[in-house]
């Protein structure tokens, strides 16, 4: 055994840097590309309005920290999101979203019992919902968390939260719409509660302010729902949820991170 330490040795040497180069290569891109960004408009004096220019830039994807997809997304938005604190993210969102007016009081879902024991007290725990005048609601979620925690966001996902609560996974797939002529992408699921029989459509996605997507920044994990009406359209709701999305978030930015 010992004659053979030295290759051992060498094997795990050659990992770490195989490792090092991944991420160096990883960050240098990053470093590279954030410097090629378009340069945002200047935020508005007196906070963000529905006439304020999307001055924030964010870096959307469908999965977290294990890779980076062909489908992260770079948008602007006029909400400045990076507050780190449940406070800070309500108080950046208005309450009027284009046609979409918020409903009843934010609710902390910081204590919920079941995001305590998988979710480790997460930094941003923020439900808000809102309705338009035809009578559509959709759920905002808005869960994040820095350091080691937020590992948790991407072992516990939607696809393993919603079962435990009776909301049985129909289907689940990635979906995309225009922004503004330019795709953004989220994981979809369409669950049915086993006892009521409703139907919740969710899309979801993570968020991060900046290329390096570094975990001791932190990250955000976003998710929209919406019940479906008894009977109801399908793709109708949907195109209801990608129009509050595009309230959020209306403009890309070009980004190609390789």
């Amino acid at each position: 055994m010992l004659s053979r330490s030295p290759r051992y040795l060498l094997i795990v040497v050659l990992l770490l840097a195989g490792v090092g180069l991944t991420w160096g290569q990883r960050w240098s891109a990053a470093a590279k590309l954030s410097a090629e960004l378009p340069a945002a408009p200047e935020p508005a004096a007196q906070g963000a309005s529905a006439e304020s220019p999307p001055a924030h830039i964010y870096f959307l994807d469908i999965e977290g920290w294990y890779r980076i997809t062909p489908y992260e997304t770079v948008v602007r938005s006029r909400y400045d999101l990076t507050g780190g604190t449940t406070e800070a993210i309500a108080e950046a969102l208005p309450a009027t979203l284009g046609k979409w007016q918020q409903v009843g009081e934010d609710q902390y879902i910081g204590d919920d019992p079941a995001v305590v024991e998988f979710l480790n007290h997460p930094t941003v725990a923020l439900q808000r919902v809102y309705e338009d005048a035809a009578g559509y609601k959709v759920t905002l979620n808005i869960i994040g968390n820095k350091g080691e925690d937020s590992f948790l966001l991407f072992s516990h996902t939607p696809e393993t939260c919603y079962p435990g609560r009776l909301w049985q996974v129909v289907e689940n797939r990635r979906e995309s719409a225009l922004l503004d002529g330019q795709p953004m992408y989220a994981q979809y699921l369409l669950t049915q509660h086993a006892q009521s029989g409703d139907k919740l459509m969710v899309l979801f996605w993570y968020l991060w302010d900046s290329p390096q997507r570094s975990s001791v920044d932190g990250v955000l994990s976003v998710r929209v729902n919406v019940y479906l009406p008894p009977d109801g359209d399908e793709d109708a709701s949907l195109e209801q949820a990608w129009s509050f999305i595009r309230e959020l978030f209306p403009e890309t930015v070009p980004w190609d991170r390789f």
